[in-house]
């Protein structure tokens, strides 16, 4: 299984995850790794050709693919958008203001950006912020709740152990290790724990078939392609045009859609993808099936150009 460090070394090279440690925390990270044999992804190259898919570019780089099914994506009506963005754009992790939530269209209008998602867990009740751990521009702004969820011995939830972190503009999708506080070695200016993982180095991640994982909601998630591509994915759901997805549903999409990495983000009514200012999905908090449901958040994930 590849660790935490070690995948560190290959995105962001040598001498970026606290230089003159990096010996040491290989050492330490072997040392504490729980091994598994992970399950190679499913070649579903063919699970979304059924859509009436429709393409426009965004921005140099950037493509929008939005389809629905008519009840031929796992037996059931579903409607996708894909934003496709190709090395080269500049991601941030942007958080709402301090004891407040935001929109993420409000959050992608205060940075001028192309385009956004709703980013990881929140609190929904004061003082809001942040439920997962998260920096922004090098500055944690919030700790990884108690989330006894799955794990009441750790205290960590699987929607903790995974990571989007942002060095440089890029965006990479992270797996942790069993180190306490991985997350705070991670040498980027933005990052924030989410989860579950559903796949890294194309490999398929064990997921807990619990009810937050076999229901059908609206999802959000992230994905990275070999060649540095990243896909930023919302599926609508809770309306009669759109199911939703289960966790396993939702990482054969992004098997599907050629990525090499993923994870999931906040989802339910928090699913939002917004481009040009304009939202082009169909969050489910007004349960109407158009564009007006759009939830308050405590972060989001931006694109500019």
């Amino acid at each position: 299984m590849n660790s935490l460090t070690n995948r560190l070394k290959d995105v962001f090279g040598h001498g970026h995850v606290m230089p003159g440690l990096t010996g040491h925390l290989v050492a330490t990270v072997a040392a504490v790794m729980v091994f598994c044999l992970p399950i190679l992804a499913q070649d579903n190259t063919s699970l979304l050709s059924g859509g009436a898919w429709t393409r426009e570019k965004v921005a140099d780089g950037i493509i929008l693919m939005h389809a629905s099914f008519d009840g031929n994506l796992f037996g059931s009506n579903q409607y996708l958008c894909v934003l496709e963005v190709a090395p080269g754009a500049r991601f941030d992790i942007v958080p709402s203001a301090e004891r407040t939530l935001e929109k993420t269209s409000a959050l992608a209008d205060a940075r001028g950006a192309v385009a956004a998602v709703n980013g990881s867990f929140f609190n929904m009740k004061e003082p809001y912020g942040s439920a997962n751990y998260l920096r922004v521009d090098g500055v944690e702004v919030s700790p990884n709740a108690l989330d006894s969820y799955e794990n009441p011995g750790s205290g960590r939830s699987t929607r903790q152990k995974g990571a989007v972190a942002v060095w440089r503009g890029g965006l990479f999708v992270l797996k942790g290790d069993d180190l306490r506080s991985w997350e705070h070695i991670i040498a980027a200016e933005d990052v924030v724990t989410t989860g579950p993982m559903l796949m890294i180095d194309g490999r398929e991640e064990p997921m807990v078939a619990d009810k937050f994982n076999t229901t059908r909601n609206p999802r959000t998630a992230v994905g990275r392609r070999a060649d540095g591509t990243v896909l930023l994915v919302v599926v609508d759901g809770r309306n009669a045009m759109a199911a939703g997805l289960t966790m396993f549903e939702l990482r054969q999409v992004m098997e599907a859609l050629g990525c090499r990495d993923a994870v999931n983000l906040d989802g339910g009514g928090s699913t939002t993808m917004v481009v040009r200012g304009q939202v082009v999905n169909h969050p489910s908090d007004n349960r109407e099936f158009d564009a007006e449901g759009e939830r308050v958040v405590a972060n989001a994930i931006v694109v500019s150009r």
